[in-house]
């Protein structure tokens, strides 16, 4: 073979072997795989959306991927079942249907009477809480709906996956077996896409039912708002015909047993529904009087005993513990029922605390105001009377004003005898309690302008100016009782096991009986508030007035604060300094008396975990105030730097302050000497103390000088000292007879302490005495007075013993020149 071809022999076999690799870089039958494979489904905008699936799936992977879509599909299962909570809505549905439909029913009869404003606050409460429960079962079924639709994307990239993968296989020859696998993954796929499609369409079937009773409510809460606007722009349009038009009252006659029929219809409706909503809250309700009226006969057993010592004052109130139970229990029903309440419940419970709240007020008003209680407690009832004859307005109008006439009769004929009775106070002498002549006056002059209102179809300005004041007192009475029979409580809680052993109770029962007073009384005052504002239909524009001024806010750059934040911010700091006062109060009454802790570590745990509260309300203040908290580093630098040019001494102050509480050298009530600053330290403050000195001046002194200076503590360790009282006798004396005379005189004082005992010691030789001393320890708090004491005993016990005490005497000697 010659040279050319042997060359030409190698390209061949180049060739050849080039040719054979690109080959095995092919699929197996030789079909070109695609340039540019085609894009993998977009993924879902939900907020886990899954990832992109592969092009295809390899036969040897078939097996194994398709145990994971196996699995995958038995987790889809659990959404298709309607679920427990699904299944509730949609018994619920028709329930909700049914109450809606008698809402609207009693709203429209409502707004056909021209309600007043806190009727027309009542149907807001009620929609609104109606609306407020339906939005969250279309908020439910919303997030069910887009589970579904998650899991039904998911199933259409697997199908897609799948059908590749089948195509690849058939492709590369595949085993039957496998293919038959893979076409049963694809049946499951489309079987469980079935599924959820159907559970997905009843879903949104149902979701639109709900949306549409959410679009019902929505608009009677329109109309009723629109009733609001009318109402408060009509106050003083005539809404009802005058009473001297008979032809009225004989078609409201005619008509009222029909609407009586239809208004018992609708309450009883509404009263079944609430009974069915909060029927777990009944029996608490109901075992709640039980448990009040039990706690109220224990404490009346106890009450005499303690109001004849003394200890008790004002608890006459828990003579009635069937009264006042159902009192209480009745108040406590708007903190346990969800609102709104229905009409018939709200006005059952009205009269069912009526006769209790009057007969504790019995108890607390002089007897000479019984017969004025009992007065009232009448137009009480003749209001919730013309509460319930509001279904046929010609007939409330009758009633009301008839109403009227009668509170105009009795403030007229009240009024004139105080008048005419009326005597002046001796001198010292204390006027007799009651309501003012000017109070008297000025009820008369508004229910005489409701009466005249009434009377002439101007039935909206009526009740808003004689029913609003009888439906305020009213609630004002009860409240009142309410939180006298809580004061009588808490005092015999205050008595009994196991708040008696408390020391904070033992020392400071009366402030604690204070602080619960005004505790009480002030929700009281904010519950009166409340429902005075919706009795007058002023709740909601307060509502919103309170919610515009807070919302006001002061913006500088990009720096915004509203008037919100900054009373968040106040009330959240504030609210730190009692709960701070209140810890602090507790842990220094019952719990360092408990643990043997050093002497002055109790006020710096106190002290520290003063400023550790603050620091953390402060925190919470400015997380309230939306405060970055990541750049707090630029206001602690210049924090720093403030620091470091002028507040050095502060910081001084207050770091040596630390030290002292910690050091536990100085502590508050120690007799200290500061330079020249000598007494009792008074008060350890964040940047000085005070110190009482012994002439009765207070000396601020810094916390540096503490640490810096010298300080003298005459009781660091223990309160004694030394009382040294010299003495000199003239010469000649007896000095054994001395000292057992200096000693006797110690020994027999009872402030002398024995340990360590008297000494009686000869000093030396003076230029005209024997010098002696008497050492003894005494209390810090009574040695000079104690060192008084001995001094008289000593003269007087020398002079018996006939032992001179010289005094100076000098010869002066003239001399002649």
């Amino acid at each position: 073979m010659t040279h050319g071809e042997r060359a030409s022999t190698m390209i061949r076999l180049a060739t050849l072997g080039i040719a054979l690799l690109v080959l095995a870089g092919m699929p197996a039958l030789g079909v070109p795989a695609p340039l540019n494979p085609p894009p993998a489904p977009a993924p879902s905008k939900a907020p886990a959306p899954a990832s992109p699936a592969p092009a295809s799936i390899p036969a040897p992977e078939v097996a194994k991927r398709a145990d994971e879509v196996a699995k995958l599909l038995r987790d889809f299962d659990a959404l298709l079942g309607p679920g427990t909570t699904v299944e509730t809505i949609e018994k619920r549905l028709p329930e909700f249907t049914g109450r809606i439909a008698a809402q609207a029913d009693v709203t429209e009869r409502q707004l056909d009477a021209e309600a007043i404003g806190s009727v027309l606050d009542d149907l807001t409460l009620q929609w609104q809480a109606t609306r407020a429960e339906l939005a969250g079962y279309v908020t439910i079924l919303e997030e069910r709906a887009t589970a579904l639709e998650k899991a039904q994307e998911r199933l259409s990239v697997l199908r897609e996956t799948w059908t590749r993968g089948r195509a690849d296989a058939q492709a590369s020859r595949a085993p039957a077996q496998v293919t038959e696998r893979i076409d049963g993954v694809l049946a499951s796929i489309a079987a469980a896409r079935s599924r959820l499609q159907q559970q997905r369409s009843a879903i949104l079937v149902l979701q639109d039912r709900v949306a549409q009773e959410v679009a019902q409510c929505e608009g009677m809460l329109e109309r009723i708002e629109s009733a609001r606007q009318a109402a408060a722009r009509g106050l003083v349009d005539r809404d009802s015909p005058p009473l001297w038009q008979a032809g009225q009252l004989a078609l409201a006659t005619r008509e009222l047993p029909d609407r009586i029929r239809r208004a018992a219809s609708a309450d009883m409706i509404q009263l079944g529904q609430f009974a069915r909503s909060q029927r777990w809250k009944i029996p608490l309700h109901i075992a709640l009087f039980f448990g009040l009226f039990l706690l109220i006969q224990a404490a009346r057993r106890k009450v005499p005993v303690w109001v004849s010592s003394g200890e008790m004052s004002g608890a006459r109130v828990l003579d009635r513990p069937v009264s006042a139970a159902l009192v209480l229990t009745v108040v406590a029903a708007a903190l346990i029922y969800s609102p709104p309440m229905p009409r018939t419940a709200a006005a059952l419970g009205q009269v069912l605390v009526l006769v209790p709240a009057m007969r504790i007020m019995r108890l607390l008003v002089e007897p000479r105001l019984v017969t004025g209680l009992y007065v009232l407690s009448a137009f009480f009832l003749a209001d919730v009377v013309r509460h319930f004859a509001s279904v046929v307005p010609v007939l409330e109008q009758q009633v009301f004003v008839l109403e009227a006439l009668a509170a105009v009769i009795v403030l007229a004929g009240w009024t004139v005898r105080a008048w005419v009775r009326r005597v002046p106070p001796a001198p010292g002498e204390e006027a007799p309690r009651g309501l003012p002549l000017v109070a008297r006056g000025a009820l008369l002059l508004l229910f005489s302008g409701s009466l005249v209102a009434g009377a002439a179809g101007y039935m909206r300005l009526a009740l808003l100016l004689g029913a609003g004041i009888l439906g305020t007192g009213y609630i004002a009475m009860v409240l009142y009782a309410a939180v006298r029979v809580t004061d009588g409580l808490v005092a015999f809680l205050l008595r009994v096991p196991p708040l008696r052993y408390l020391k904070m109770v033992q020392h400071h029962r009366p402030l604690l009986e204070r602080r619960g007073h005004g505790l009480l009384c002030a929700l009281a005052i904010g519950a009166w508030a409340f429902f005075a504002l919706r009795y007058f239909g002023l709740w909601n524009a307060a509502v919103t007035l309170t919610e515009s001024a807070l919302a006001a806010e002061l913006q500088r750059g990009a720096l915004a604060v509203s008037l919100g934040d900054v009373l968040v911010f106040v009330l959240t700091v504030g609210a730190v300094f009692v709960l701070s006062g209140a810890i602090r109060f507790a842990l220094e009454e019952d719990v360092y008396p408990h643990l043997n802790l050093g002497r002055g570590l109790t006020r710096s745990l106190s002290s520290l975990l003063h400023y550790v509260l603050l620091l953390v309300g402060f925190l919470l203040g400015l997380a309230v105030l939306g405060v970055d908290f990541t750049k707090i580093t630029i206001l602690v630098g210049a924090f720093g730097v403030g620091i470091g040019f002028g507040l050095q001494s502060i910081v001084n102050n207050f770091v040596s302050g630390l030290i002292v509480l910690f050091e536990r050298r100085i502590d508050v009530g120690d007799a200290v000497q500061i330079g020249e600053v000598s007494g009792r330290l008074q008060q350890l403050g964040v940047r000085a103390c005070i110190v009482h000195t012994w002439d009765g001046a207070e000396v601020i002194v810094p916390n540096a000088s503490l640490v810096s200076e010298k300080v003298t503590n005459w009781t660091l360790s223990d309160r004694s000292r030394r009382i040294d009282l010299p003495v000199n006798v003239a010469y000649g004396t007896s000095p054994d007879k001395v000292i057992e005379i200096l000693l006797g005189v110690a020994r027999a004082h009872p402030h002398v302490l024995s340990a360590p005992p008297p000494e009686a010691l000869f000093l030396g030789f003076g230029d005209s005495a024997l010098q002696f001393e008497l050492r003894c320890w005494g209390q810090f708090d009574l040695w000079v007075r104690v060192r008084s004491e001995l001094a008289v005993a000593l003269c007087a016990a020398l002079g018996e013993a006939g032992i001179e005490i010289p005094f100076p005497q000098r010869e002066v000697r003239l001399r002649q020149v």
